[in-house]
């Protein structure tokens, strides 16, 4: 199998499991001289951050792991899995903030030293945020679903620290106790909609989503280096699996032309397109004969077999690039080339 760059950094995650571990007894301590609710259902998602981060490193290791015959594509799916479960746990934790936040509610809730614990929840909140920051950051530099969905949660969760913390500053003015289990059934709903979320996202990688974005950018990039053997690109599809793109589509080509000069047309095309977009993937690339469909829209010159004069050529479109050939027979006799 041919050799990937798969390489992520594990510093991001790393740092996330430690730094995590910290904000977790800063915020367990808040919980503890307070007895708030609300600081209680922030620190079990704490929790849940630690886990998450921990089985977010074990599946970037997995997930360099090279191509082999059970895994022709690698093994890069398992970031996935990550961010699934770590949207499994954050659904679990809205379920069992809500159980806990309802009971409160029921029996009252008492409350003591609301102003250290706010300040304590304060700081660990911020350090979530900025360790979110950062891991969002680097997940999409090094385009890591697993580190970026790890730095999302902890960002959602600096947004409802504030909220908590909102709720809790206004518990500590009027002294209505029964609003800190309220404000922790109010964040358990936001942790419910971010875990949905997040399982969402990772079902739609793991069902080979088309990526738009992707897309776009790949069909700017054959527009910028566009030459007129590539007659037209039709049936292109994307598959990601971790870091590493595949990129299938069919080429229509000069028929009168040798296979030589088609591969080294069509090598140096996806050579360039990759260098542009700066994806590290491959194409698998079908040629098909043009069959005399293009005749008006090609411009290739000297053609012994042109049926009709060159009149004018469009840009690939993302919606002319996915589409079908206009000749489906055309489209599965031709002949195939990889690069990478």
């Amino acid at each position: 199998m041919p050799r990937r760059d798969n390489r992520t950094p594990r510093l991001p995650l790393i740092l996330s499991i430690v730094l995590g571990v910290l904000i977790l007894g800063i915020k367990f301590l808040a919980y503890f001289l307070t007895g708030s609710m609300a600081l209680k259902s922030d620190a079990l998602e704490g929790i849940v951050n630690v886990l998450a981060a921990t089985f977010a490193l074990g599946s970037l290791i997995y997930a360099e792991k090279p191509a082999d015959d059970d895994h022709p594509y690698g093994h890069g799916k398992i970031e996935l899995f990550s961010a699934a479960f770590e949207g499994g746990l954050i659904l679990l934790a809205a379920v069992l903030i809500a159980y806990e936040s309802v009971e409160t509610l029921i029996r009252g809730a008492e409350l003591q030293a609301l102003g250290v614990g706010l300040a304590l929840n304060f700081v660990a909140g911020v350090a979530n945020g900025l360790l979110g920051f950062y891991l969002v950051r680097s997940g999409r530099k090094h385009r890591s679903r697993s580190i970026e969905a790890d730095g999302k949660h902890l960002m959602s969760d600096f947004v409802t620290t504030l909220g908590v913390m909102g709720g809790l500053a206004v518990v500590y003015v009027t002294g209505l106790n029964w609003m800190d289990p309220a404000v922790a059934l109010l964040f358990s709903a936001w942790l419910f909609y971010t875990g949905f979320g997040l399982v969402k996202e990772s079902v739609g990688g793991l069902m080979d989503n088309e990526d738009p974005e992707l897309l776009d950018k790949i069909v700017g990039a054959m527009n910028q280096h566009r030459v007129p053997e590539i007659i037209s690109v039709h049936e292109m599809r994307t598959l990601r699996s971790g870091k590493y793109t595949h990129i299938d589509l069919h080429a229509a080509v000069p028929e009168h032309f040798s296979i030589k000069k088609i591969h080294e047309v069509v090598e140096l095309f996806e050579r360039q397109v990759l260098a542009v977009t700066g994806i590290n993937g491959e194409f698998h690339t079908h040629m098909d004969p043009c069959g005399k469909h293009y005749c008006s829209t090609c411009s290739v010159a000297d053609c012994p077999i042109r049926l009709a004069a060159f009149e004018s050529s469009t840009d690939f479109t993302i919606d002319s690039v996915t589409a079908q050939g206009p000749d489906r027979e055309h489209s599965t006799a031709g002949y195939g080339i990889e690069h990478k």
